[in-house]
């Protein structure tokens, strides 16, 4: 069995483990979900919001595999996305890479660092679907857009977007912390209304070209960000009138900031998602200590301390930012 060598990453708070190869070169199928769980549990292992493996073809594509904290797979994570990508554009020493998960292909290009010094990276992701094969929404009209649905919300209007994973996105004058909450759990126990389950997002329009969004994922509630919350929410903008397709709107979330812009595809809009991928540790680990009970007790190998830095720069600018337009902290 070959050691794992892990890299810590976050695109937006989101804290994402980078792992190199595909995930059977280091756990049979049975023992993949109780290893990833204890490598993202805070207590035990070594803490995170998910799980990327990648495995690198050298030849400008790359195949990846997206966990869960709980183990569970999923098609998407937009800001892990950044960091996975941003990893191979540095091994390469390229511009753009083509990565694959599961029916759907991700380009991850360069993007210009932040005054602060801040890396960057953007990414194209699957065309924003208002009219989903597997509806979100149950015996409704597809495309559910602009409307109240009493198992949602008694009053918010709400527009349903496959990005591919499932949302549920409301336009809200000001953020209600407890509000959301409660809307996104209730997505989560009514299956007869939401069959598949939904992430559900607040967006607060800012000044002219931004917006707060918050996202109550499924599976995981409220997280710093959610990167296919931010593409959803930026494609629901344009659904309702509210920005123009090519517009490229700062999304300010809890974890920092990112800005998204659609390009036509096919006839439908390609959310490009562009934001922070930053390196915070590598460390390799024996794949076995992930099924034992002990907790892990590990020294990283390397710290990225200046990329660290040259962050918590960023994200106090991101904080003044949102406080000047009346979002409270107390609320986040």
């Amino acid at each position: 069995m070959s050691r794992l060598s892990i890299t810590k990453t976050h695109g937006s708070r989101n804290d994402i483990f980078v792992i190199d190869g595909a995930p059977d070169l280091y756990w049979r199928s049975e023992d993949l979900v109780r290893a990833v769980t204890k490598l993202c549990d805070r207590r035990t292992g070594l803490g995170s919001d998910g799980v990327y493996f990648v495995d690198d073809r050298g030849d400008g594509t790359a195949q990846a595999w997206f966990f869960n904290p709980d183990g569970s797979p999923a098609l998407l994570c937009g800001n892990g996305m950044r960091c996975a990508g941003r990893l191979l554009l540095d091994r390469h020493g390229a511009e753009s890479y083509t990565v694959n998960t599961g029916p759907y292909t991700f380009t991850v290009r360069a993007a210009e660092s932040t005054p602060h010094g801040v890396r960057q990276v953007a990414v194209e992701l699957p065309p924003a679907d208002f009219s989903p094969a597997n509806p979100i929404v149950a015996d409704v009209a597809s495309p559910f857009v602009g409307q109240v649905l009493p198992a949602y919300h008694p009053s918010l209007k709400a527009t349903a977007v496959a990005m591919p994973n499932s949302h549920l996105v409301s336009v809200v004058d000001s953020y209600d912390r407890g509000d959301l909450v409660a809307t996104g759990s209730r997505v989560a126990d009514l299956a007869e209304a939401f069959p598949i389950g939904a992430n559900v997002s607040f967006v607060q329009p800012l000044a002219d070209g931004e917006v707060f969004v918050r996202t109550f994922e499924r599976g995981a509630g409220l997280t710093p960000s959610c990167g296919s919350g931010n593409s959803a929410s930026r494609a629901v903008l344009s659904r309702l009138g509210l920005a123009d397709a090519d517009q490229a709107v700062v999304i300010r979330n809890v974890g920092g900031p990112a800005r998204v812009w659609l390009q036509e595809k096919a006839g439908q809009w390609q959310p490009v998602l562009e934001g922070n991928a930053t390196v915070v540790y590598q460390v390799d680990l024996d794949p076995e200590a992930l099924l034992g009970d002990a907790p892990l007790d590990l020294v990283p190998g390397e710290t990225y301390l200046s990329e660290i830095s040259a962050f918590d720069l960023l994200y106090k600018d991101n904080l003044k930012a949102l406080e000047a337009a009346g979002v409270s902290a107390s609320e986040l």
